[in-house]
């Protein structure tokens, strides 16, 4: 089912839920980037930078972004959907390269080669009968020490936030369990850091009290609107919300 990655968002087009996910999503990927970044230390150098892989890189928006921020890397996107690379705004960069194949397959990049990988959106368009073997592909390009961020709806063993004859449309096909996926990490050699909740499509996640009644949530739903608020408690919420950004370091 890797082909139907990303099937959520629609070339051409920049609807309304899509920018929800580029502001709260791609926001928490640079930061993780940056503050991986700024604790090692890495030189600003060329041939000495950062080596940071995406899964499910869209059209490189994510490199788009860190050169405008001036986060300076040599960034490799992975996408199955060549008609997204093909739109790319950095293809052409020396400090790019762009690769369309299928994670479930392997991929080209080079082993022990990657400071951080990160992904948003994508695990929950693979089978559940693939993850294993791409979470191994994942561990296997990353460097000790290295960072990886993975952000996808999922459910808990005490909660279903999300049902795939719901979420079908959107080309779900797997919600994997929060305790479940740790073991999974853990057993292809990655140490949880922490895990923030997030925005996440077609949660059945409801805004707590505590949260509704504060001065904070109610302004934001005053002056942007319920879906963006929504997002903020979403965002701020230490409890499990359908979706969330699990931090990993390979050991």
């Amino acid at each position: 089912m890797a082909h139907k990655q990303y099937k959520c968002q629609t070339q051409g087009t920049e609807s309304y839920i899509d920018n929800q996910f580029i502001i709260f999503s791609q926001s928490y990927l640079l930061e993780s980037i940056r503050s991986h970044i700024s604790k090692n230390e890495y030189p600003n150098n060329p041939k000495e930078r950062p080596n940071v892989m995406e899964l499910g890189c869209y059209n490189g928006r994510l490199m788009h972004f860190m050169t405008q921020l001036w986060m300076f890397c040599n960034y490799t996107g992975v996408d199955v959907r060549k008609d997204y690379l093909d739109t790319s705004m950095v293809a052409n960069r020396k400090d790019t390269t762009l690769l369309c194949e299928d994670v479930t397959k392997g991929l080209s990049v080079a082993d022990d080669s990657q400071d951080v990988i990160v992904s948003s959106e994508v695990l929950e368009h693979l089978n559940a009968s693939d993850l294993p073997n791409v979470m191994q592909t994942l561990s296997n390009k990353l460097r000790k020490g290295g960072k990886m961020t993975l952000a996808f709806p999922m459910n808990t063993k005490e909660k279903e936030f999300h049902n795939l004859d719901k979420e079908k449309g959107l080309g779900h096909v797997n919600f994997p369990e929060h305790d479940d996926f740790i073991q999974l990490a853990d057993s292809v050699g990655l140490d949880l850091e922490s895990f923030d909740s997030g925005f996440s499509l077609k949660s059945s996640y409801r805004v707590p009290k505590h949260i509704r009644d504060s001065q904070e949530y109610k302004t934001i739903r005053r002056t942007l609107g319920s879906p963006v608020a929504r997002c903020y408690a979403m965002t701020i919420d230490s409890s499990h919300t359908g979706g969330g950004y699990y931090n990993f370091i390979k050991r």
